[in-house]
């Protein structure tokens, strides 16, 4: 087992985090223990409870290592938004979300026990999904967004499916899913979105023929 007690250079608490990272990223968060995150980690297992307080805490500590560099990132381009494209978005979303985080927060929605996921979605994915749609709100044309419901369900499936089923898309479709592939995907649902917000709605809609 790969330990981090020979690196004197770095903290408990870091390398606690780190412990705590590949653990819960490689198990379910019911089978990782106080004790084998501390065996891991080179550290008195006491040391969990005087960093972060208990297990849970330490589990918050590792989405939010993934999640508010993200956080910080999607935020700032919005706000270069609609100077940059979507494609641009797109394309700087795919190349800095880690997929480990991706992962984490749906091992979180489904299998984390309920005070985590409610933590995860009362504290965290709401909070950030109501700033993303604030400042969409602001760039994008009033009027222009039909049912937006279903809207903000497509643009959250369009940032998340692609890296979260890569490996199995990879499998299917015999594909490496490397940058380029996420550029052009980011240039192909650019140019969708572009064709859908420039167009009044009622354009957007084939009308059927009549005999």
């Amino acid at each position: 087992m790969q330990t981090y007690s020979s690196d004197k250079n770095t903290s408990a608490c870091d390398r606690l985090l780190e412990a705590g990272r590949h653990l819960f990223l490689h198990q379910e968060y019911q089978r990782v223990s106080i004790r084998r995150i501390a065996e891991r980690a080179g550290v008195n297992s006491a040391m969990i409870a005087y960093y972060y307080g208990d297990k849970s805490g330490l589990y918050r500590a590792v989405l939010l290592s993934y999640l508010e560099p993200v956080k910080a990132h999607v935020l700032a381009s919005l706000k270069r938004f609609p100077e940059m494209s979507f494609a641009d978005l797109f394309r700087n979303y795919y190349r800095f979300a880690p997929r480990e985080l991706i992962h984490l927060v749906v091992k979180s929605a489904l299998f984390a026990p309920d005070n985590q996921r409610q933590w995860l979605i009362e504290t965290v994915l709401r909070p950030l999904l109501r700033q993303v749609e604030q400042q969409l709100d602001q760039s994008l044309p009033e009027g222009n967004i039909h049912r937006p419901e279903q809207a903000r369900l497509v643009l959250q499936s369009l940032l998340v499916a692609p890296l979260l089923l890569q490996p199995i898309l990879e499998s299917v479709g015999k594909t490496t899913m490397d940058d380029a592939y996420f550029d052009d995907l980011a240039d192909y649902i650019g140019t969708l979105l572009d064709r859908a917000f420039q167009q009044p709605y009622e354009q957007r809609i084939p009308t059927e023929s009549s005999d």
